[in-house]
This record gives C-alpha cells, sequence and structure tokens, in this order.
C-alpha cells in the first residue's frame, strides 16, 4: 500500500436533488450527483454553473466608491491629465496594469504606469515623487495600496488624487485615505463576492469606465413587469440606475406608475402587447422613452434577461474579448478559489486564449513552448499555473517586472521575441537562485527550529536574494503542513514572506505585531512584511507566543473526498466529456474523485525513464479492461500483483491521439478490498 495511509471520505447526497438534475439537464446527467455534492443542488445553479457565461458576472458600481472614481476618470479623460497606474510586480499585478493601461488609452486617455524593482511591494514616496514632478494627477493603485496609508497621503500632499483598487486584506486601524478605494474586503463594501483577485478588481474598474460611455450610463432605466386586466394593466415596476436597483414598487393599474415611467431613460417590458400598448399613449410617456420588449414570466426573469442582454452588446462584449485572458492569467497565478464570478472569468478566459492564442505575441510564445508536444484545445487553468505564470512572474522575482508587463502588452512580434528571451533567461536565474535558497534555508530551519514540536516556522538568513522568498516558503508549509516565516536581512532591515495553512490568519498575526513593523499586507494565507533588523529577535518571540494562542493544532489527516462510484463500464470517453463540462479545476472547483471497487488487477508493468511509474488493467466480474495509471508509484508494483482485488480512488483521463482517445483511471490512491 501507499507510504502514507489515506483516509477515504464518500459524500452522500440527496436522490431526488441528483435526479431533478439529470432529468432536467440530459447533457449532465452523469455528473448530476457530483454537482449536488458540490452544493449546485438545484436545476438552475446547475445551468449557471455549466453553462453561465459574463451574463453571471457581478455589477463593477456593486462597489461604494466606484461610481466617484469613474467621474473622476472621466474628468481626467476629458481635461487631458496624465493618469499613472502603480501594481505589483507578479503575474495579478502585471495583469491588472496591462488592463487598465489598455483600456484608458482606448478612451484617449494619458496613461503612465509603473511596477516595483528593487524598492519591494507597494507604493513608494520615491516614485510618487518622481511622477509628480512629470505632471502626473491621477495614480490608480492595482493589487496593491490598502496598507499604503502614509505613501497615499504623501501623494495628496503632492495634488495626486488616489484611486485604490486592491484586493488584500485592510489594515485593521483604518484604510487610506485615498479619493476612492474599491476593494471587495473593506468594511463599508457590499460586493456580494470578496476572494476576487487584483486583477478582477481593476476589470471592475475599467468595466465601469467603459460602460460610462454607453447612452444608459447614469440614466433611469425601468423594467416593467405587468399583466394585462381588462383594458388596464398591473405589476411591478423596478427602477435601475448602472444596472442597480434604486426603486421597487407595485402598481394595479397603469395609470398608478406613470410618473415613474415618464421619468424613464428606457422601459423594458415583458410583452410586445404591453411594448405597443406604452408607445401608443402618447399623452402617457411622450416621444423621449424608448420602450423595449423582452419576453419574461416575472420580473425576476425579466431582469435576468435584461443582464444578458446588456452584457451581449458590443461595448461589452469587444471588452471581455480584450481583456478576460489577462484577467484568467490573473486569477489562476494568485490562487483564487474557481468558484463564483472567479469561474466564469477563467473560463471565457481560456476561451478567449485558445480562440486566438496570438493575439498578444508575448503570451503565443509562452503557449508555444507550453503545448510543444500538447493540443491547444486542452489549455486547462492548471497547465497555464505549472507551464505559464511561472515564467510571466519570474521577471518581478529577478526585480525586472516591468518587462512582463510590456511582454504581455506589446503588439509587435519582434518585440516580444526580444522580451521573451530576456524572461526565459531570468527564469533560469530564478530557478537557480531558488534551488539555492532552498538549500539555505533548509540548513539554517535545522540550527534555529524544531520542525516536530514548534507551531510555526521561522527563519532568518541573510544576504540572500528575496525575490523567491514566497515560493520557498510555500514548499517548506506542503513538507512540514505548518505555517512559515521566511525573511532575509541586508543588515539594517529584513524583509520577507510567508506562507499558511488552513485555519492560521497571517495578516492577523502580523497585524499582532504591526508596532515593530515597516509594512506588511496580503491574504490570510500569504502574506509579506519588512521590519528592521534590529527588532528581528523581537518578531520571532512575539509570532511565536501568538502561534501559541491562536493556531490550533489538529492532525494531519491526508483525505481523499470521493464525490461518485463508479464501474468499469462508466469509464468512457463520453463520460469524461461530461466532467470536463465541469473544467476550469482549481482551488474551490477541484477535479472530481471517484473510486471503483473490487477490481481485478492484471497486466501490471512500470514505465519511465526511471521505470517511476505503475501501469495495470482492471476489469470487473468479466468486464471489459480499464487502464491505470498511477504516477510516481512503480514501488507499489507488487502490492498490486498479490491483492485479488482492489479498491481504487482516481481522477478520469484521457489518453491517446487525438481521432483515437480511450478514457483511463489517473490513480490518487489504491486498497486492498475487504
Amino acid at each position: 500500500m501507499s507510504d502514507t495511509e489515506k483516509v477515504w471520505k464518500e459524500v452522500k447526497v440527496n436522490p431526488s436533488k441528483t435526479s431533478a438534475i439529470a432529468s432536467s439537464l440530459p447533457s449532465a446527467s452523469k455528473i448530476a450527483q457530483i454537482l449536488v455534492a458540490r452544493g449546485i443542488d438545484t436545476v438552475e445553479k446547475a445551468k449557471e454553473f455549466i453553462y453561465g457565461g459574463v451574463e453571471y458576472l457581478h455589477n463593477p458600481f456593486l462597489f461604494p466608491d466606484m461610481l466617484k472614481a469613474v467621474e473622476r476618470l472621466r474628468k481626467a479623460l476629458e481635461q487631458k491629465e496624465v493618469i499613472l497606474v502603480y501594481g505589483d510586480r507578479d503575474v495579478d499585478g502585471v495583469s491588472s496594469v496591462n488592463i487598465i493601461v489598455d483600456t484608458v488609452r482606448k478612451l484617449g486617455g494619458t496613461i503612465e504606469w509603473y511596477v516595483p524593482a528593487d524598492e519591494g511591494y507597494g507604493l513608494n514616496k520615491d516614485v510618487i515623487s518622481k511622477y509628480a514632478s512629470e505632471k502626473v494627477k491621477i495614480l490608480i493603485t492595482v493589487d496593491c495600496g490598502i496598507s499604503s496609508n502614509k505613501e497615499v497621503d504623501y501623494a495628496q500632499t503632492l495634488g495626486i488624487d488616489v484611486i485604490l483598487t486592491d484586493h488584500h486584506e485592510p489594515p485593521c486601524e483604518s484604510c487610506p485615505n485615498a479619493y476612492a478605494i474599491i476593494n471587495p474586503k473593506t468594511i463599508n463594501s457590499n460586493y456580494p463576492f470578496k476572494h476576487i483577485a487584483g486583477c478582477v478588481v481593476a476589470l471592475k474598474l475599467a468595466q465601469a469606465l467603459v460602460l460610462s460611455f454607453s447612452k444608459e450610463y447614469n440614466k433611469n432605466i425601468i423594467l416593467y413587469y405587468a399583466k394585462q386586466n381588462g383594458e388596464n394593466f398591473s405589476g411591478r415596476c423596478l427602477s435601475l440606475k448602472n444596472g442597480l436597483e434604486i426603486k421597487k414598487s407595485d402598481f394595479k393599474s397603469i395609470y398608478e406608475a406613470k410618473s415613474d415611467l415618464r421619468a424613464a431613460f428606457k422601459i423594458y417590458v415583458n410583452s410586445s402587447e404591453l411594448k405597443d400598448f406604452l408607445i401608443k399613449k402618447d399623452a402617457l410617456l411622450g416621444d423621449k422613452v424608448t420602450v423595449i420588449g423582452i419576453a419574461a414570466e416575472n420580473i425576476d426573469e425579466l431582469k435576468k434577461a435584461y443582464i444578458e442582454k446588456i452584457s451581449n452588446e458590443k461595448i461589452l462584449k469587444t471588452f471581455y474579448e480584450e481583456n478576460l485572458d489577462l484577467c484568467a492569467l490573473g486569477t489562476i497565478a494568485d490562487s483564487m478559489p474557481l468558484s463564483d464570478e472567479n469561474r466564469i472569468i477563467v473560463k471565457e478566459g481560456l476561451r478567449v486564449i485558445k480562440d486566438n492564442p496570438h493575439a498578444r505575441p508575448g503570451l503565443g510564445l509562452l503557449l508555444g513552448d507550453a503545448f510543444a508536444s500538447k493540443e491547444i484545445e486542452n489549455i486547462t487553468a492548471k497547465l497555464v499555473s505549472w507551464n505559464i505564470t511561472p515564467v510571466i512572474n519570474s521577471s518581478g522575482r529577478m526585480h525586472k517586472g516591468k518587462l512582463s508587463v510590456e511582454l504581455l502588452m506589446t503588439k509587435d512580434v519582434s518585440k516580444a521575441k526580444e522580451l521573451y528571451q530576456e524572461i526565459i533567461k531570468l527564469n533560469e536565474n530564478r530557478r537557480y537562485i531558488q534551488s539555492e535558497n532552498i538549500k539555505q534555508f533548509k540548513h539554517l530551519l535545522k540550527e534555529q527550529c524544531n520542525p516536530e514540536s514548534d507551531k510555526v516556522l521561522i527563519v532568518k538568513a541573510s544576504n540572500l536574494d528575496h525575490g523567491v522568498t514566497g515560493i520557498v516558503a510555500s514548499q517548506m508549509v506542503k513538507t512540514y503542513a505548518k505555517p512559515v516565516f521566511l525573511f532575509i536581512s541586508d543588515g539594517k532591515e529584513a524583509t520577507g514572506a510567508v506562507r499558511s495553512v488552513e485555519g492560521f490568519d497571517v495578516v492577523a498575526a502580523l497585524e499582532s505585531v504591526k508596532d515593530i513593523l515597516i509594512k506588511y499586507g496580503g491574504h490570510s494565507q500569504a502574506a509579506g512584511f519588512t521590519l528592521e533588523d534590529s527588532k528581528s529577535d523581537e518578531f520571532i518571540k512575539r509570532i511565536c507566543e501568538y502561534a501559541d494562542k491562536n493556531l490550533k493544532e489538529t492532525p494531519f489527516l491526508n483525505t481523499i473526498l470521493i464525490e461518485s462510484e463508479l464501474k468499469i463500464s462508466d469509464i468512457t470517453v463520453s463520460y469524461y466529456k461530461q466532467v470536463e463540462m465541469m473544467q476550469p479545476f482549481g482551488i474551490g472547483n477541484l477535479c472530481p474523485v471517484f473510486c471503483i471497487k473490487k477490481a481485478t488487477p492484471t497486466e501490471i508493468s512500470v514505465f519511465g525513464n526511471r521505470g517511476e511509474y505503475l501501469k495495470f488493467k482492471i476489469s470487473q466480474k468479466g468486464s471489459r479492461n480499464a487502464t491505470a495509471v498511477f504516477w510516481g508509484n512503480s514501488k507499489l508494483a507488487k502490492f498490486v500483483q498479490s491483492e485479488i482485488l482492489l479498491d481504487i480512488a482516481f481522477n478520469i483521463d484521457l489518453t491517446g491521439r487525438r481521432d483515437n482517445k480511450t478514457a483511463q483511471l489517473y490513480v490518487l490512491d489504491i486498497k486492498p478490498s475487504y
């Protein structure tokens, strides 16, 4: 058996909910049980999950300061003011910078951009001062700024209005005194989904700015659902502005709604008969209001149809096609959960990349490497995470993040090739430095920590490159299943990265020692910090004390969640295609795990350059054979040979060439059947 005993937990679901989805959505009948197990337990939820597109994205004007930010940017465009976008140097920040810069330029604005080089994460006063001397009047932060109180105040003293867009945790005492703050995690934010990347926040600002040039911007739009009652109409009236509901009222006759109707810019109604009636009643509406008919059975359906109509208008469709690829990259790179609108953004963004992989020459070059021996149709979040985002990230880790901004921004193929070659060299250097830093930190870990008994692992090094500290910390978390704080001192200051485990909020931990930090910020599971080197010992002592009080010790169980039990006859290309409808897979939407019980193994072999992979056939009571592959577990060949019957936990996968593919088991664990 496997070295580490894994705990299998089989999910139980409500059969009636499964049946309802399977009967209503035949194309998803085979995955209905998995959908229900994941809380997608109604037909409507299943339709949205499988088929939902950009019409399900949340309204950008739900952010409290969005209208204020848009009005300030429109003024800047009209008066030809210089705008600066200041971003982080990782993939999320690089994507965010590109989204804002491209949008503003297409609207005719004058815009500059900056990402940090050696000065570290977040806003920097010297950089702000430099751009103030170049007549910048608006500073838009992307993927940073929520902890930069002093820097924002400084910008304002120089006559710069700061529009702060970020997704990191706000400081507990107060947010910066910016002109506008767009962050789903601020106390006053009613934005319905908090777990979006910085590039999504940037996308929302850019989208709202684009929408401000549509005819319906800031106008009173009425959704008017009514039923005929003799010669009159009664029903419900919704007043919207920028897609947000501002008034709801019921009426018993059309004349009760007269004042609302006359105040409208457009009226969307639920029947052509009602549309004709309103248009003919000149005395009721006058000739200034446009009436549009949309078939709908109730007011909610009318609202949904209206949103879908707006989402499909050219101005928004073009905007999404030009930006969702970047948004997908940033969301995947920042390990955001692939649920709610993140799932739509990544799904649609990957489609944009697949449909036109060379729209951005730099991204096309990255895809060329990633798909050297693969099909572009198979682009997945996993492939992007493993093969593309690390390369884009490498320039920032090596203090040259501007190269990745330019790589994604340029439309010049020759320039893209030059930038690409430079970034590839930086990535090779990054790998070497990462390898060396891992060796150093592992050595120091043994000297400074007790991995068995310490609740958190805190390691201090000197004179190492800190560009890869976050990667090293992530790898150590996987090894030790404990929060890891790594920091590097130059003799005066120490800069660090921290990565955590579920249940321990590292931003809260850093908040507890903020009085000795120069700056800090991040998410509950990943953050960065800077402090004076002289305060390193105090930092270590206080973080350990905080962990003793706040980190609950729980046994680390390697649990496999089984979502459906299958038979050999289910392992088909047809079944795989239904599972594929659940893509993209990642955090928050993991690839489904199945099990087969009492399978007979045959034709056992090992393969790979070093014979490291195990391959075998399985059958059940005379059924056809199915192929099973257990990557990196060839040492279990003797165990498989010794067993008469096996229980197997697996993902379903495809193998073979394009025109001759078959389904196989990608094995996660095996146990003897009892």
